[in-house]
């Protein structure tokens, strides 16, 4: 079960990010190490969506009103959206998710059922005016940055592709060393307005969430009322500290969406073998959910102690002298090709002890003192956060 930290003390004490009145309330301001973390985490996904084989997309921040129109979100959604900016007498909004954007991305060229599933992805940035009540470190935000993809499937092929996203899920959180977090489905309530489209498909497409979490042998349970308005979807809920004691979030999801692609929607299309045109369904999946709030559940889960890949100092160096700093900038310069990232404590005037204190506050994986003795000897020894101590020359050679 993970340890529960607040995020937010971890993130000042491993300079992460900030907030600043001058940008906006929910609005983070990233620093080096926080884009560290960041950047690590998506080079390690869109890995995955490339074996998986995922197209890569770039769309824009905003967009008119018609496109948020046809959408739904302007009748859903529209107290979650930043307010309307004018712009040649239309219109335009910020966009509070990515899937309209994808939808017209498909829709740019012609179909057919050869080209499914199309697997469409995009770090893409959206914006959403969450009440300032409700505003809290990066697990609440109003620009967050969502591990976003949406695949293009027929009908029949739902089911499957549906299992290949929850064991993408899997495979991401099994090598992210988590644990703790569990799976609901979140259906429709079926006396209520919100949630568009035909029942009796509302009640198929749960069934398949519900058999693709099944046949994956995991764990669920169902929420009635919790679905998307335009269909229902898998949560992965997991455990975060709050100032009012433990809470659930949600990390990632998987949504079934069989009403956008629909003529009164975006009237996507693809030509079957037999040359009929028929709505594809698509699958809204985000396994790593938004940088912010994922971030956030990392250094709660760890205590900021991040796996070595995601830490923003792998190596920090404690010298003791003029000399052991021109040693500690050589291995600087030397670890630096093979993508290490080493930190030199420059603080020559304080006592050991006061540095170490210190530069724990970074939640290295590793650290080395280098002093009168290293020097002599030439034998450097790194000392890991689990206490263990390799030769600087070995520990050099696995990241050869």
């Amino acid at each position: 079960m993970p340890y529960l930290y607040d995020h937010r003390k971890l993130a000042v004490e491993m300079e992460l990010y900030f907030f600043e009145e001058a940008v906006g309330a929910g609005l983070p301001m990233w620093l080096p190490n926080g884009c560290v973390i960041k950047e690590e985490l998506e080079k390690f996904i869109k890995q995955k969506e490339f074996l998986g084989g995922y197209q890569r997309v770039s769309s824009p921040h905003m967009a008119k009103s018609e496109l948020y129109e046809k959408s739904g979100h302007l009748r859903f959604y529209k107290d979650d959206m930043y307010p309307a900016i004018k712009m040649d007498n239309l219109d335009y909004y910020l966009r509070p998710m990515n899937c309209p954007h994808h939808h017209k991305i498909f829709s740019s060229s012609k179909r057919s059922v050869k080209d499914l599933p199309m697997r469409l992805a995009e770090y893409g940035q959206v914006y959403r005016n969450e009440a300032s009540g409700a505003l809290r470190g990066l697990s609440r935000v109003r620009g967050l940055c969502q591990n976003d993809a949406h695949i293009y499937v027929h009908p029949d092929q739902a089911k499957a592709e549906i299992i290949s996203v929850l064991k993408l899920h899997e495979e991401c959180y099994r090598e992210l060393g988590l644990d703790g977090y569990r799976y609901r489905l979140s259906k429709h309530e079926p006396s209520s307005s919100e949630f568009i489209g035909d029942k009796k498909i509302w009640i198929q497409a749960e069934e398949i969430l519900r058999s693709a979490l099944i046949e994956c042998g995991l764990s669920f349970f169902e929420a009635e009322g919790e679905a998307a308005f335009y269909g229902p979807k898998i949560d992965v809920q997991m455990k975060s500290f709050s100032d009012e004691g433990i809470r659930e979030e949600s990390m990632g999801s998987v949504q079934l969406d069989f009403v956008s692609a629909q003529a009164d929607r975006f009237n996507l299309e693809f030509v079957d073998n037999g040359g009929e045109s028929l709505h594809p369904w698509i699958i809204h999946r985000a396994p790593l959910g938004s940088h912010e709030r994922f971030v956030s559940m990392l250094l709660e889960y760890y205590d900021g102690q991040l796996p070595r890949f995601l830490c923003p100092v792998e190596l920090i160096i404690y010298p003791l002298s003029i000399e052991a700093m021109k040693k500690a900038e050589e291995i600087q310069k030397e670890l630096r090709p093979k993508g290490v990232r080493v930190k030199i404590d420059d603080r020559l005037g304080s006592s050991l002890s006061k540095r170490i204190v210190l530069g724990s506050r970074l939640r290295p994986f590793a650290s080395m003192v280098i002093g009168e003795k290293e020097l002599q000897s030439s034998v450097f020894i790194v000392e890991e956060r689990s206490k263990k101590r390799v030769e600087l020359s070995f520990w050099k050679n696995l990241f050869s």
